[in-house]
């Protein structure tokens, strides 16, 4: 059987949707990612548990005998299995020999084992164990060169250990697997593992699929996935039912402790009720082991759907507020390695709420990718003559709340009021200027508001507010809006380290009060003129239109400084589709099609007309190199490319040119990231939706 992963869609930090292809000729595919669930005599004799995984799609066999293929044909028809071996590898050896037509021939992937009868060895001792496990591997993969295989790998608690597994694994196209056996057997390890995990993302294909096995307990599952794992070996709840633990994703509770089953699942309605109060029941047991896998799969269906259709990330935060080692494991993956993991997350999502639960929320990768990417590409328009710093509401986008229209209305009474740049302050995205209100994830996230800032907030604003002010002339004057002490805070901290004069306005009970707003206008009116821009007002009427202002800054947010006026610079006009999904923009002076507008991510898909605007000015880096000059369907496969910008993200736009680098051949939409395609040879990389013809 040759199969390969393909890839579906990439998905926050490592997580990612995909399948595995058994046979493109009869379509028969496992879909990623999925809980492996382990086939034994006492789940075989369960009624229940025949019926309710009727539909599961992966199983792991240990047993000898269920490799008979009148097992595998008659009672899991048009299943996928992985067979491993719980004795020696010679053993192991003799099996594979025996059953080879078997594993040719029906859905059986075999896993090479790698079992150690030491509970305890010492560091040199592991690693001699790793080397002669690895002989005897490399001599079966040679001897089977057709036979696809699992890998499996101990580290022993020593994560430079995997350094000796990636010469076979990079040398034997036949490893498809890999198989982490102990790596998540201790997640207090957490520095550990998250080193693990990106050696593996960095230096081995990134299409080899992944497995998580060992001590591992359903409430772990979640940042597993979002590490990147795709297949999930719950073997370990059979001993846990055997030592009467029964689990509630959050708890494993004895069941001597349990009075109200929270469950409503076969073993919860029936038997297992009546046996609570049984001492010693291998009968309870049994209803045990069965309450524990059902559990664990509603788990797993539980985590696709967020994968499939909400905001994943969010779902990984309020599962680690049960575990203390499931936060430090996020925060050193989001704070000490955003360098590795933004190059994995897409740049953006679409349709979703982004909830915001504290600290864990501050420094996930797409919040970080915005703040650093705003900071390096946003350049402030050379007219600018005064700052408005505005705080945040409820409602997304800001413009479209009550307390906004108000300050608008105040602020546009001005003729010049194009020459005001407005910022609004919020946590935990940081400091927002008003054109880019409506782009991912500003245009969505929501977060508990009371008043109340923590230091860590208080930072993250006023380090980016700092930083945006600094790119302006030190005599423009900022005026403040705010009331609570918290913005207070924050502007405390930015003064000593910007050189503009800062004004607050008086507040009358609240921001919106006629006093209040009357203040806000006074101090426009006093302030407004204060020194003369480097450069006046273009000429273009245009550039009065807050929406011809934001497709400027999006452009540079999305490409890079200076793009969006280059862009922009023959005019454009733009028009509302009939759903009102999007603004299609147009080229004022030629009516050429640029690009539109995408109002649930808040990017701007450009048109190759727009795409060669944009390409004519040096340094463009979203680029991929084509071997060839013309490009056919609608995907872009790995295979094809031949070079690449180091810095594309997923869900990004980037351009195809060809051999010659001297023609766009498509525009795309990335699928993957720059280290994914370094890792890998085959696969989609993007979608094409234009090309030329």
């Amino acid at each position: 059987m040759r199969y390969f992963y393909e890839l579906i869609r990439k998905k926050i930090g490592y997580s990612r949707e995909g399948r595995i292809v058994l046979s493109k000729e009869y379509k028969k595919y496992v879909r990623t990612p999925a809980l492996l669930v382990p086939i034994k005599n006492i789940l075989m004799a369960q009624l229940n548990f025949l019926e309710f995984f009727e539909d599961h799609e992966l199983f792991l066999i240990t047993k000898e005998v269920f490799l008979k293929i009148s097992f595998l044909r008659e009672k899991f028809k048009n299943k996928t299995f992985i067979y491993t071996h719980e004795g020696t590898l010679d053993k192991y050896r003799e099996i594979l020999t025996q059953n080879i037509e078997i594993f040719s021939k029906d859905n059986i992937i075999t896993s090479i084992p790698f079992n150690i009868p030491n509970t305890f060895i010492n560091k040199e001792f592991a690693k001699d164990e790793i080397k002669d496990y690895l002989k005897k591997a490399e001599v079966i993969l040679e001897n089977y060169p057709n036979l696809d295989f699992c890998l499996s790998i101990r580290i022993f608690e020593y994560p430079e250990f995997l350094k000796l597994y990636i010469p076979l694994i990079n040398s034997k196209e036949n490893i498809r697997i890999l198989n982490l056996m102990d790596v998540f057997d201790v997640v207090s390890n957490y520095r550990k593992i998250v080193k693990l995990i990106l050696q593996i993302k960095q230096e081995l294909n990134n299409n080899l699929v992944l497995i998580a096995s060992g001590r591992i307990i359903p409430k772990f599952y979640p940042i597993l996935v979002y590490l990147g794992i795709d297949l999930i070996d719950c073997s370990y709840l059979l001993y846990l039912s055997a030592e009467n633990f029964y689990d509630t994703i959050e708890y494993l509770l004895p069941i001597y402790k349990v009075k109200y089953l929270p469950c409503n699942c076969y073993a919860c309605r029936g038997k297992l009720k009546e046996l609570l109060k049984s001492k010693y029941s291998n009968e309870k047991i049994e209803q045990l082991v069965l309450h524990n896998l059902i559990s664990a799969k509603s788990y797993m269906n539980k985590i696709k759907q967020y994968l499939k259709g909400e905001d994943f990330r969010a779902f990984v935060e309020k599962s680690s507020f049960d575990d203390i080692n499931i936060i430090s494991l996020l925060k050193i993956l989001d704070k000490d390695n955003f360098k590795a993991i933004r190059f994995e997350t897409p740049l953006t999502q679409k349709n979703l709420k982004i909830q915001c639960f504290g600290p864990s929320s501050y420094y996930r990768p797409d919040f970080q990718e915005f703040r650093e990417r705003l900071v390096h590409n946003f350049e402030p328009e050379p007219w600018t003559k005064l700052i408005i710093l505005l705080p945040c509401s409820a409602k997304k986008p800001y413009s479209e709340s009550k307390s906004h229209k108000l300050f608008h209305n105040i602020i546009r009474k001005f003729p010049d009021f194009p020459d005001f740049q407005e910022i609004i302050v919020t946590s935990p995205l940081g400091a927002i200027p008003r054109q880019l209100e409506n782009i991912y994830p500003v245009n969505c996230y929501d977060i508990s508001v009371t008043g109340d800032w923590n230091e860590e907030e208080i930072d993250i604003a006023a380090n980016m507010l700092i930083e945006i002010i600094k790119k302006y002339d030190v005599n423009i004057p900022i005026i403040c809006h705010f009331e609570e002490d918290g913005y207070r805070k924050i502007i405390n901290k930015v003064i000593p380290n910007v050189k503009n004069d800062i004004m607050f306005t008086y507040v009358d009970e609240d921001l919106t009060s006629s006093k209040s707003l009357d203040s806000l206008k006074n101090l426009i009116e006093n302030y407004k003129d204060h020194i003369t821009p480097k450069e006046v007002f273009p000429k273009n009427k245009d550039f009065l239109k807050s929406w011809h202002r934001k497709i400027v800054k999006v452009i540079d947010y999305q490409f890079g400084k200076s793009y969006g006026m280059k862009f922009a610079k023959n005019g454009i006009t733009m028009k509302r589709t009939r759903n009102d999904t999007s603004l299609e923009i147009y080229e004022q002076s030629t009516n050429r099609f640029l690009g539109r507008f995408l109002k649930d991510t808040g990017q701007i898909e450009l048109s190759l007309n727009g795409a060669n605007i944009i390409y004519q000015f040096d340094n463009f880096s979203n680029t991929l190199i084509f071997d060839g000059d013309k490009i056919s369907g609608n995907t872009l496969f790995r295979p094809g490319i031949i070079d690449y910008s180091l810095d594309l993200i997923p869900n990004n736009y980037a351009f195809v040119l060809n051999k010659s680098r001297k023609k766009i051949l498509a525009v795309v939409k990335m699928l993957v990231g720059s280290n994914y395609i370094k890792n890998t040879q085959s696969g989609k990389i993007a979608e094409i939706y234009e090309k030329l013809e």
